[in-house]
Order: structure tokens, then C-alpha cells, then sequence
């Protein structure tokens, strides 16, 4: 079971109330040291500290027993003061007193502590009662501090045998550190960086002027340097090995020096003047005059390479290479004067949190850093995926090396992208290190550059922190260091050539010391780190395959229950019903499960979804009551994201959902339900905010998934006041409810380009170009439309963000074509029925035919030929052309389907249309939709043969479909685009019927008749958990739709003006998609 997936133990602490005699056990005597300690205590308490009450006038004087017990909180323990007073002062007692014989009362700390408290009050109620008459007498810090030095002070006889060398020097530091620490005299806690810092570079300079002397008596090679700064430092961590053993480390150690300043020489141009310049006579002055390799240099590098290579003989984990890519859509501007083109607009940012969201955006850039480690797993070490699943990560067992990477995204300085990476890597998802936040505290980070920017040695101070340490924290709202009473700072030193290297490994090093001090077992805190990597590799590797290739949530489901959750965690049967293991969840198991979670509340499959949020209910609970650290804020808030979802997505309707009906009554309660779950996510990852925050790590937030979470947080939002703006309350009254999702929307693009996603940031924006487009049709009707967002504005912008989306969307999109091109025609061993299938887990997908782009010729139509396998579609939409082929834009990916039905709303929506441009223009919108809604619907259709266990998942390509074919392309569903492409591809052929006045209205009929409306059922759904039917969160907006529709057959219009009878459709149609009530013809 692990450590930590109860209550938070809390931490270790001392009774004050320890017993006199606790050092003493039946026996056994304590040592002379010890006594001697003790009484060395004791005679600085009474001297130094106490009123001993002692009556000068009086022969044969005695301290006062009875008062020198009250002073030390011992009133009902005279014994214990007895001894000690007989033992300290045994002057002042008859020599035959047979007390004296007694040993002197043995010490704890936690003693020391409550005589010490006892004093410090005695002397503040004096103080009180003292008239002014006298200065008063008060416990300063320096002599509490001396009497805990006094009581930890080891002997010279104990300082032998601990092989402690005596420095001259250590009672002056001492002082140095209680002076500079004083709470009254001492330094501000922002000052101890810059003065921590001052000290070091003092300690350097008269380092090297101790190196400057040297050489000045002697002649000194690099060589002598490294040699003899191995043996110091091997001294104490090899002194076991024997001669010839020590003589060997020592050997490799100073070639693996020699080698990394052979590199240094290459990288800094060095290593070009000794080789090209050898028989000239300037060769040694060229080498003087560059200043490089310095013997300072050469002694810092030397020492972090030996202390890092015995650090890493515990911890072998290593960085191999680091790659960083500048990632869209950052840098965005602000619409003013000197942006005409901006994508930001002015009107929104009229408060001061606006203005610090966009602070900076114009200057700044996103960066995705992919950082690759290397580690040697123990030898017994068994992989936990094996067979053909065990691909998923890369072990090299002939080296005993596991290679993997971390990838971060987000904002900031690359360097800080990297240490984000490292902390990920060594302390999330560790059973070991439970009790820690995943983040390490940065305390220093120091640059030091050696006589050019070439050669840079990088130092750094970090310690971990307990998660319980930051809740008390918060709660008592307070410092984390006013709350911690003691820690150890664990440093990382690295010295090289590349600044960002330096730092990277300088960072990981301080981290793996900070893991070392916790005392940790390596070899059981490398065996939690390799299976965590398989954790996370499996898990990667499932979620490709719902983003891309084969694009199924299915194959991303199958992979995941054959790898992370087979045998393990849970499992789930047929019929979803799960059966839970007696084990801890990992991090990563939470992740995935949520992740598939989400899949499904994306297809609309709200009632299976239910299902996997019910089994973690138990876990939420223990997680909120501090009982599960491994579910954490960011989890919760995915979570969160989930419950807003299937509240969002309820039907009403279905009546075998009794548990519903409960639940939500009527559909105000469900969207006041989906809002507070918004609310909560958007609380928990304030709450985790505040934690770094409280640990000065605040930079941690611009990294993925912070500002991916937020995004979609007022995304949903903005969803709310598009569909059901009569459930929603607006925050202020700037706005009203048609500019409110625009408003959430432009939070939700910022967010999601601090966090460098480009295809979550291309999907906002292709919302809020249509939602734009919803205001420059609806906004003349609401009298609180401001002037800002005109019907000629609101298309301008519109525009601008459709060109934006497809920008953002250029590398997602090649990507997805290229696999699906790749994966064309594949031959597999898995056949059935003259298909080619592929294995993902339990789950066989058909593979997708061959793609054969189309020319728009005369007699040429979009088709599929199953004899040959090849799939004839039209590109002329799908794929926008630019002069450089290269750059050219293709919407492939489940995701473009939101992108094209942003496309679509504009294209019919346009202004410039002229009338007699229209029809044309009204036909390319149809097809734009079209190719939206056969996306974003489930692309297959499942099959099940009775002499095989598996699921066969058959890909949907009807011969005649044409713009449709592209469904099977894509077997994971886009619930509300797969209905919202067909209403708006039906307003298409609406208005050309209305316009031609004729009556043949069948594609209309055929487009909407499987939306959900009264008792509508979709055929075979209901064999899923009991749904019978997709969007029935909108049925309410489908059956207004129809009837609307059904109005329009018998209406007259009376204009025949083809763009007057779109703008009246049109605008009836968007007050529908809202949700209002009467819309009539």
C-alpha cells in the first residue's frame, strides 16, 4: 500500500514534557560527554539566566530551591532541581550531603525548551511589575541561542572519533550567522540572497588568490590541479575502497574532467588556436588573452564533476539533450493605432485584470521545451508492460538505460521551462515522495561567467517542501518559512560552455540531492521512477491515437486497458461496469481515466461517461480531505471540467435515467449545476496558485496545463450564454448577453496562447469568429449593443480571427493529413471480411483507405472504391492553397471540423456577397458544413462476430455520399458540431428554397430528421448504457428548429431579394441556437 494515500501523518514533534532522566535507560549510564554536557547547560541556565535567590548578607548563603523551581516551570519536580543545583554547585552543600554522589539529571531538548520558556515568562511578569525604577532584565536571542550551541557542543575526545576536523574559525561564522540573523539587528529576509551571494564570491576571490600564489611559486599544470582536487574530494565518500581500487576512480574521474575540458576547448574555439596555431609563436599568448580554462574555472568544474558523479553512482539520472521550439500563436497585439491588425480588441480590456492578461503578450513567446534524460534501472528491475505493448518506452538493457523525455509549454524563460521539466521528472507521481509538493523551492540560482560569456559555472540551492507544511501555510496564512522550523537547502553545481546546459544540469543535480537528504532508498525510488515513465509513455502513446491517427477514442480506450489498467488499478467489462483493485491509483492512472472520461463526454456518451466519474467518487472525497495526494489540484480541476460537461450534456428526456430526474429537474438546475462545476475548477486552480505562490514558485503557472484548464474554464462559460443564455446571469452589465461569449472567448484565446497550444487556441478563435457573427446579425435587436461591435465591425472581425484559427491551425492540421496519407492502404496481418484492421488492444480499427485529391473536372465526383481501396475527395476547401506549396493550410484533424464551421457562418453570412455572388457563395457554405458535420459524427460503426472476442470497428465510406466521405476519416465524434454542420448546412438549403420558392424541401427533411426532438431515438444507441439519442441538452432548440422550418414551407415572403430572405433566416435561426422561444417566420 502506499505511504501516502491515507491521512497526512503529521510531523515528528518532542513532548516538553520529557522526563529528567531520559537519556538514562536500566543499564546503561550515559557518558561523560554527555554529563559533562549537561552540566555545562545546566551551570549557563543557573549563572547566566537564573535569580538564584541567594542572600549575600547571610553565612553559608544557598541558591533558593523553590524559587529557581518556579523559574523554570519545575514546582512540582524539586528532585530535578536538587540534583542539578548539587551537581553544578556542589560548594555550597556539606560535603557528606550523599546528593552529591548522584549523577547530574540528564537533558533533552525538549526539556531545554520548556525551562527555557519557563525563564522568559519568569522575567516578563518582572518586567511587568517593575516600576521604571530599574532597567528590566529580559531573555535576549543570543543567549537562548547559546544555550542550545551549549547543549549540541561536541567534545575534542567526540570530534576525534567523528574524524570532524577542528576549524579555528567556526566560532566567529557562528557569530556572523546569529548577527546577520537577528530579528532586530540582523538582515531582511530579501537581503540574506544578496549578502548568501557577497559571502560566496569572497570565498572565490580569495580562492583563486590562493591559486595566484601557488603558481607564482611553482609552475602548475591543469593536469596537477585536477589530480590533486580528485583525491581531496574522493577522500571521505571512497575511504573503504582499497589502494588500488582508489587509484582506478581516481584515474576515471580525472579523464571524465579531462574529457569535459576537451569538449570546453572545442566549444570555446580553444582547442582551434592549439591545433592551427601550434608552431606559431603567438599560440600561447592567443590562448592567455582569450582567458578561458582558468585554473578557478578548471577547480569549480573538477569539483562538480567529481561530486556529481558520486551523487549520480546513487541516483544515475542524467539530461541527454535538450530541444526548444517557439510555438504560435504568441506574440498577439492589442487593435490600436499602431496594430490596425491586432487580434485583441480594445473594448474588452476595461478592467486592471484585463490589462495584466494581456501585459506583455506583444513582446512575449511561447516555447515548447522537450528535455531528454537517460537513467540506469536497477538490475532487478522487472518492466511492468511487456510483450508488444513494452515498445511504448525505450529500454537499452545492455546498458542497463531507460531513455525518456518531459515536454513543457507555456511562457517564461526557456532555462525556467527546463527546470519545470526536471521537477516533473524526479518528484511527480513518486509514492516515495508523496508527503512533497511536486516543485521544488528555489532558493538561489547563481551565474557566474569566467573572462567571456563562453565559460559559465552555474550554482543553485533548493529543498523540497511537504505539502502539509504549505496547507498550514495558507491557513494560518503565513510564510512557509514562519511555518517551518527547519530545512536542509540541497546545492547543484555545474560547470560548461552553454548557459542554458549549465543551469539545466546545475537544477537537476540540486534536486537529486534534495531527494537524497530525504533519505530515500535509491534503488526503490528509481524502481517507482522507471514505472512511472512506462505510466506515462503508455498513456502518451493511447492519446495519440484520439488526436491523431487512427483519431478513436476506442483505440486510445483499448491501448490504455491492455497497458496501465491491465491487471491494475480497475477494470471494466463490456458493459462498463468496473470492478476496482486493492492498490493505490498512480497520478498517471487518475490522468487516464479522466482523459477517456472526457472522450466520451465529447462524443456525447454522457451516460458511460457517468459511469467512469462514478468509480472515482470514494477518491475525490479522500482527496479533498488531504486522505489522497497523488489526486491532485490540477486533477480536481479536470475533474471538475468532466462534471460541468455531463451536467451540460444531461437529457432530460431519458426517462430510464431516474438517477437524473433526481439530479436535475428541469434544465435551469442542470446549468446552475455545469456552472458550479466550472467555479470549482476555476477555485482549484486558484488554490494551486496560491501554493506556489506560498513556495515562490508562481513561474510554475505558466506552464501547461495551468492556462489550458483556464481556457477551457471561460470557453465553457461562453458556451453557456451561446446555447442557454436564459439560464445565465451576466457577471457586470458592460455587456449583454450576445457580446458576453465573445468577452469569456477572448479570455479563453489568451489563456490558451500563453499555454502554446495551437489547436485549442484555433478552436476559440474559430468560436468567436462565428459568435461575432451571431452579434452583427442580433445586435441591432438589443438596445445595449454598443456602437464598438457594429454589424460592418463585428464582420471584420470575424474575418480576421477565420484567418487566424487557419494560421494557428497550419501544423496540427499537415500533421493529421499526413498521418491519415501515411497510414493509407496499409496491409496488416488483421483481416476480416477483405478488410485490413489494426490491433489496439481488444479493439480492431479498420484502416483507412488511400487519399487521392481531386481537381474539380467535369465528370469527376468525390467517391469510394472499396475494390481498390481509394477514397476520391475534393480539396478544394479542405486545403488552402498558398504560393509556397509547403505552407499550404489542410483541414484534417477531428478538430478542423470547428474551424469549417466557422468558415461556413461567414462565408454565408458576408456582407460583400453581392446578390447575384450569393447562391454561389450559399452552395460553398453547404459544402463547408457539410464537410463540419461528417467530421465531427462518429466516422464508424462497430461490429461483433460470435467466434472472436474482439471489437471490430468498421469504417463508414457510403459510395454516394460525396462531401460526407470524409466521416469515415474519423472514427471519434464531435457531439454538437455533428448536429450544429447539419442545422446550418439545412439554413443553407432553406434559404435557396425560399428564394426559388420551390418546393422540393428533401435534403432539408434528410438533414434534420436525426435531431434530437420529441422521442427521437437514434438506432443502435441504445445498446450504450441505455441512451437513445445524441444532444438531447438540446432538444428544446432542435424542435423550435423544426417547426420553424416546417413554418417556412407555407410562408410568403415579401421580397424576393435573395439577401434580405438570408438575413431575416439567418437571424431567426441564431435567436434559436440561443435558445429563445418565439421565433417566428
Amino acid at each position: 500500500m502506499s505511504k501516502r494515500n491515507q491521512q497526512p501523518s503529521s510531523e515528528n514533534s518532542f513532548s516538553n514534557s520529557d522526563s529528567s532522566e531520559s537519556r538514562e535507560s536500566p543499564g546503561k549510564r550515559r557518558s561523560s560527554e554527555d554529563q559533562e554536557r549537561d552540566k555545562s547547560v545546566y551551570k549557563y541556565l543557573l549563572e547566566c539566566l537564573t535569580d538564584l535567590g541567594m542572600n549575600q548578607g547571610e553565612d553559608n548563603a544557598k541558591p533558593n530551591e523553590s524559587s529557581i523551581a518556579k523559574q523554570w516551570g519545575q514546582g512540582k519536580n524539586r528532585i530535578f532541581i536538587r540534583r542539578v543545583l548539587r551537581s553544578v554547585f556542589p560548594q555550597y552543600y556539606e560535603p557528606d550531603d550523599k546528593e552529591l554522589d548522584q549523577p547530574v539529571p540528564g537533558l533533552t531538548l525538549g526539556k531545554l525548551v520548556e525551562i527555557l520558556s519557563a525563564i522568559q515568562d519568569y522575567w516578563d511578569k518582572k518586567r511587568a511589575q517593575n516600576l521604571g525604577e530599574e532597567i528590566p532584565r529580559i531573555l535576549t536571542r543570543t543567549e537562548k541561542l547559546r544555550a542550545f550551541r551549549t547543549f549540541s557542543q561536541l567534545s575534542i575526545a567526540e570530534k576525534d572519533k567523528l574524524k570532524f576536523p577542528i576549524h579555528a574559525g567556526a566560532s566567529l561564522l557562528q557569530q556572523l550567522l546569529e548577527i546577520v540573523t537577528d530579528t532586530v539587528k540582523g538582515l531582511k529576509s530579501e537581503d540574506i540572497i544578496a549578502f548568501y551571494k557577497g559571502a560566496i564570491n569572497i570565498y572565490h576571490q580569495i580562492k583563486q588568490a590562493e591559486f595566484s600564489n601557488i603558481q607564482d611559486g611553482e609552475k602548475v599544470s591543469s593536469s596537477d590541479i585536477i589530480k590533486r582536487q580528485v583525491k581531496n574530494l574522493i577522500q571521505e565518500q571512497y575511504q573503504g575502497l582499497n589502494a588500488t581500487h582508489k587509484k582506478s576512480k581516481v584515474e576515471n574521474l580525472v579523464n571524465k574532467v579531462q574529457r569535459e575540458i576537451s569538449r570546453l576547448e572545442l566549444q570555446c574555439g580553444l582547442r582551434q588556436v592549439k591545433s592551427f596555431l601550434k608552431d606559431t609563436e603567438e599560440a600561447e599568448e592567443l590562448q592567455t588573452n582569450y582567458n578561458v580554462l582558468s585554473h578557478a574555472f578548471i577547480e569549480h568544474l573538477t569539483r562538480s564533476i567529481v561530486e556529481n558523479e558520486i551523487l549520480t553512482d546513487e541516483f544515475p539520472i542524467n539530461i541527454k539533450h535538450i530541444e526548444i521550439e517557439k510555438t504560435e500563436p504568441l506574440p498577439i497585439y492589442l487593435k490600436d493605432t499602431n496594430h490596425k491588425n491586432g487580434l485583441l480588441n480594445p473594448e474588452f480590456i476595461y478592467e486592471k485584470e484585463d490589462t495584466e492578461d494581456i501585459n506583455g503578450l506583444q513582446k512575449q513567446f511561447a516555447y515548447k521545451i522537450k528535455v531528454h534524460f537517460y537513467l540506469r534501472f536497477p538490475d532487478n528491475y522487472r518492466q511492468i508492460f511487456v510483450g508488444e505493448h513494452d515498445q511504448s518506452s525505450y529500454f537499452n538493457k545492455r546498458e542497463n538505460k531507460l531513455e525518456f523525455f518531459e515536454e513543457v509549454t507555456g511562457i517564461g524563460s526557456p532555462i525556467y521551462h527546463i527546470i519545470a521539466a526536471i521537477n516533473k521528472v524526479l518528484l511527480w507521481d513518486i509514492p516515495e515522495l508523496i508527503d512533497y509538493f511536486p516543485v521544488a523551492r528555489s532558493i538561489l540560482s547563481n551565474n557566474d561567467f569566467f573572462g567571456s560569456p563562453s565559460l559559465v559555472r552555474s550554482y543553485t540551492l533548493v529543498n523540497l517542501c511537504k505539502k502539509d507544511d504549505i496547507e498550514k501555510a495558507l491557513e494560518e496564512k503565513k510564510s512557509y518559512d514562519t511555518v517551518v522550523s527547519h530545512y536542509d537547502p540541497a546545492y547543484g553545481e555545474y560547470c560548461g560552455f552553454d548557459l542554458v546546459e549549465v543551469a539545466a544540469k546545475a537544477g537537476l543535480h540540486a534536486r537529486l540531492r534534495a531527494i537524497k537528504q530525504t533519505g530515500i532508498n535509491p534503488v526503490k525510488y528509481l524502481t517507482e521512477l522507471c514505472q512511472r515513465v512506462e505510466e506515462l509513455n503508455a498513456f502518451r502513446k493511447a492519446e495519440s491515437y484520439l488526436n491523431f491517427y487512427p483519431f478513436s477514442l476506442k483505440a486510445m480506450e483499448g491501448y490504455l486497458n491492455q497497458t496501465i489498467f491491465k491487471d491494475r488499478y480497475r477494470t471494466v467489462d463490456n458493459d462498463y461496469n468496473f470492478s476496482e483493485k486493492k492498490e493505490s491509483w498512480s497520478s498517471v492512472a487518475y490522468d487516464a481515466h479522466l482523459t477517456i472520461t472526457e472522450a466520451y463526454l465529447q462524443e456525447g456518451l454522457y451516460r458511460i461517461a457517468k459511469k467512469y466519474l462514478d468509480v472515482l467518487k470514494s477518491h475525490i472525497e479522500n482527496a479533498k480531505k488531504g486522505k489522497n495526494y497523488f489526486f491532485s489540484d490540477l486533477l480536481l480541476a479536470k475533474y471538475e471540467l468532466c462534471q460541468f460537461r455531463y451536467h451540460y450534456l444531461t437529457d432530460l428526456q431519458d426517462d430510464s435515467n431516474s438517477e437524473n430526474h433526481q439530479l436535475h429537474p428541469d434544465r435551469s438546475s442542470a446549468i446552475s449545476a455545469a456552472t458550479n462545476s466550472l467555479n470549482s475548477a476555476e477555485e482549484y486552480l486558484k488554490q494551486l496558485l496560491r501554493k506556489y505562490y506560498t513556495i515562490r514558485t508562481s513561474g510554475e503557472s505558466n506552464f501547461h496545463p495551468f492556462f489550458y484548464l483556464f481556457s477551457r474554464i471561460y470557453a465553457h462559460r461562453a458556451k453557456l450564454y451561446i446555447f442557454t443564455s436564459s439560464y445565465t446571469n451576466l457577471p457586470n452589465r458592460k455587456f449583454n448577453s450576445f457580446i458576453e461569449p465573445i468577452r469569456l472567448l477572448e479570455k479563453a484565446r489568451i489563456y490558451a496562447a500563453r499555454d502554446g497550444s495551437t489547436v485549442l487556441y484555433s478552436s476559440w478563435t474559430a468560436y468567436q469568429s462565428w459568435c461575432y457573427i451571431m452579434v452583427a446579425y442580433l445586435g441591432k435587436d438589443e438596445p445595449l449593443t454598443p456602437q464598438e461591435f457594429s454589424r460592418e465591425k463585428c464582420i471584420d472581425w470575424a474575418k480576421r480571427l477565420r484567418e487566424h484559427a487557419l494560421s494557428c491551425y497550419y501544423k496540427n492540421g499537415k500533421l493529421c493529413y499526413q498521418q491519415i496519407k501515411d497510414n493509407g492502404g496499409k496491409i496488416t496481418k488483421n483481416d476480416r471480411d477483405e478488410k485490413y484492421y489494426e490491433k489496439y488492444g481488444n479493439i480492431q480499427i479498420q484502416v483507412t483507405p488511400l487519399i487521392q485529391e481531386l481537381e474539380l473536372k467535369e465528370g469527376i465526383e468525390e467517391s469510394y472504391d472499396e475494390e481498390k481501396n481509394v477514397i476520391h475527395i475534393d480539396f478544394s476547401i479542405l486545403k488552402r492553397i498558398v504560393l509556397d506549396e509547403e505552407q499550404s493550410i489542410y483541414l484534417f484533424g477531428t478538430h478542423s471540423s470547428i474551424i469549417l464551421f466557422a468558415m461556413g457562418i461567414l462565408e454565408l453570412c458576408d456582407d460583400e456577397n453581392k446578390e447575384s455572388e450569393l447562391q454561389t457563395r450559399l452552395n460553398k457554405a453547404f459544402k463547408m458544413f457539410t464537410y463540419c458535420s461528417a467530421i465531427a459524427e462518429e466516422g464508424n460503426k462497430e461490429k461483433k462476430y460470435p467466434d472472436d472476442d474482439k471489437f471490430y470497428l468498421e469504417r463508414i465510406f457510403n459510395k454516394d455520399k460525396g462531401d460526407e466521405l470524409v466521416r469515415g476519416l474519423y472514427p471519434h465524434r464531435l457531439t454538437q458540431f455533428a448536429d450544429l454542420g447539419k442545422i446550418w448546412a439545412a439554413t443553407c438549403k432553406v434559404i435557396l428554397c425560399v428564394y426559388q420558392q420551390n418546393s422540393d424541401w428533401g435534403v432539408v427533411d434528410k438533414l434534420l430528421e436525426n435531431l434530437p426532438t420529441n422521442n427521437s431515438i437514434i438506432p443502435g444507441l441504445q445498446n450504450v448504457c441505455g441512451q437513445r439519442r445524441y444532444n438531447g441538452h438540446l432538444e428544446s432548440h432542435c424542435v423550435r428548429l423544426v417547426n420553424y422550418v416546417e413554418e417556412l414551407k407555407y410562408k410568403k415572403f415579401n421580397t424576393n431579394n435573395l439577401i434580405d430572405i438570408r438575413n431575416k433566416i439567418v437571424r431567426d435561426i441564431f435567436k434559436i441556437i440561443r435558445g429563445e422561444s418565439d421565433v417566428k417566420p
